[in-house]
Parts: C-alpha cells; sequence; structure tokens
C-alpha cells in the first residue's frame, strides 16, 4: 500500500526496538534507545502500531474499512497465535461446501458489505490490497450477467464445432480450442439449450447476489490476492448462513469478452480472479465429504 508514513511518538516510546525488528521493510530503526524511522517505502502493513506496548506508533493509511461490520457483532478482541478453537476452525472449514440450490430470498446489502469487509481481511503481497468488488445485488443482475457469458460461450461452442477452425488453431500452437471442444464442449452446449428453453440456470444455479473479486493495476501477486479473500469471504459467507460457490465459467467470460465484462458492471483496466456466487441454501448437509490425500514432501535438509 503506497503513500503511508508511519510516526512514532518519541516521548511515548520505552525503547523496546519490537516496532524496529518487525518491519518489512527497514523504514524503521533502532538505536538502542529510541525508534525512528529511518527511511521511506513503508507499506502500510501496521505491524508496528500492532505491537507496541505504548502505542507510540501510528501508520497513517486512511480509513480503517474493519474497524466495525454492520450485521456482525465483534467485539474487537485481537486473537493471538493459540487463542482460538483448531477443532472448531477445522470444522467451518470442513463444513463449507459449494451451494447449488438457493431459495429466492435475497440477501440484504449490509450483510453483502460485511462480506467484502471479511475478504479484505486477507493477506495480500506487499500490502497492495488492490482488491476491487463488484457486487450483484439482485436475482436480476446476476440473471444479466448469466445471458452475457451464454451469449460468449455460444459463440466459443460455434467456433470448437468447426474442426476445421480448432485444427487451424492448433497448427498455429493454440491448442485451447481443440480442448475446450473435448473436455467442455458437450455440458456447455446442453447447458445453454437449457438456459435458452426455460431459463435453467446451471450456471449460478439461482443464486440471488454475486460478487466480482477483482483488482487493479499495482499489485504484485494480484491473483493470489483475490483468491485468499475469495476463501475469507466463502467462510464468513457460511459462518453467516449463506451459501456460495466460486463460478470459473463466469470468470473466463468476463477475461475474453467485453460484453460480459459490461454486463459485469466492471470498468476497463481492472483484471478479473473470481466470481463468487451467493444466496441462501435450499439445501441442508448434514455431514462432511472426503478429500484425496495430497502429495506432499518433506525435506529436512
Amino acid at each position: 500500500m503506497k503513500n503511508c508514513v508511519p510516526r512514532i511518538d518519541a516521548e511515548a516510546c520505552l525503547g523496546c526496538g519490537a516496532c524496529a525488528a518487525v518491519c518489512p521493510s527497514g523504514v524503521l530503526g533502532f538505536d538502542g534507545r529510541k525508534a525512528s524511522v529511518v527511511a521511506e517505502g513503508c507499506i502500510g502493513c501496521g505491524h508496528c502500531a500492532a505491537l507496541c506496548p505504548a502505542e507510540a506508533v501510528t501508520v497513517s493509511a486512511g480509513e480503517n474499512w474493519t474497524a466495525a461490520f454492520a450485521t456482525i457483532d465483534a467485539p474487537g478482541k485481537v486473537v493471538a497465535p493459540g487463542e482460538f478453537s483448531p477443532a472448531e476452525l477445522v470444522d467451518l472449514m470442513r463444513s463449507r461446501r459449494s451451494c447449488r440450490c438457493y431459495t429466492s430470498d435475497p440477501v440484504p446489502g449490509p450483510m453483502l458489505e460485511d462480506l467484502v469487509r471479511a475478504a479484505v481481511t486477507a493477506p495480500s503481497g506487499t500490502n497492495s490490497q488492490a482488491w476491487t468488488f463488484t457486487v450483484l445485488t439482485s436475482r436480476a443482475a446476476v440473471m444479466r450477467l448469466g445471458e452475457a457469458v451464454a451469449g460468449f460461450f455460444r459463440r466459443i461452442n460455434k467456433l470448437a464445432a468447426n474442426p476445421v477452425v480448432r485444427k487451424g488453431y492448433a497448427l498455429i500452437g493454440r491448442p485451447e480450442l481443440e480442448n475446450y471442444f473435448r473436455e467442455h464442449y458437450p455440458s456447455v452446449a446442453a447447458a445453454l439449450v437449457k438456459w435458452d428453453r426455460d431459463r435453467t440456470d446451471l450456471l449460478f444455479h439461482g443464486a440471488t447476489a454475486a460478487i466480482v473479486i477483482g483488482s487493479v493495476p499495482g499489485a504484485s501477486c494480484p491473483t493470489e490476492d483475490a483468491l485468499l479473500a475469495a476463501q475469507n469471504m466463502l467462510l464468513a459467507g457460511h459462518a453467516m448462513g449463506l451459501g456460495s460457490c466460486l463460478i470459473g465459467y463466469a470468470v473466463e467470460a468476463i477475461r475474453h469478452d467485453k460484453r460480459v465484462r459490461a454486463a459485469a458492471g466492471l470498468p476497463t483496466g481492472e483484471a478479473v480472479h473470481a466470481v463468487v456466487a451467493l444466496g441462501w441454501p435450499d439445501v441442508t448437509f448434514l455431514r462432511h465429504t472426503f478429500r484425496r490425500r495430497p502429495i506432499v514432501r518433506y525435506q529436512t535438509a
């Protein structure tokens, strides 16, 4: 985060040097008696202010937007490592599932905003916080985006159905269309038939809201930042009683078609990394399901 300026109250400083030791950018120094600002380049992480026992350090980084939530009564406690139940956290993570059955009830605007607040408590590379969130607050807005996504895939399917076009792309080193035809064409074609027939929604599955997570230029790892924010949003949504699902097809359509971008209400110049469908679940899961053992490697030296 740019334009951050740490300030140290020399009179209040106890001389512990903790702020300088924790500064990731080398902006703060410690001469054995007092801490001071010794360089530029503060990324606004706030570590120094968060650990100063005398509250002698402040970081001017604008409004603390996550200081209060509208629909969640958070007491504001700082939870230190080891102070939260890992068992409860694991149960939350295992219980959250991708929801594809929603009621028709809308999600209140304050809840959607609180989901964004929860999302931006995630870490970001060099603390860039370059996220953007485009919130579709109604079923009508979700359907409008769904129609634009359907139009994109109609055009892609038309291209992919032509073997000459597929082979031509492959010959110039572009096998994506051939891969798409093999892996996605049949299911997308079937979904489009149902959508065109009676608006059966196999994309957003009846969700009454959605949030598009993007980024403005300047972040060091914007995709990773957005997906970390999305995971926060998914877990917070589950805790709030909402269902959620990541919609990868919508991401691809927005990335490749300006008409879909316009339907989502996105300006030019923003990258898109995730689309989260949201709504009140019309299904109750009674137990956890399995996860395969991943490839895990350990190195001891």
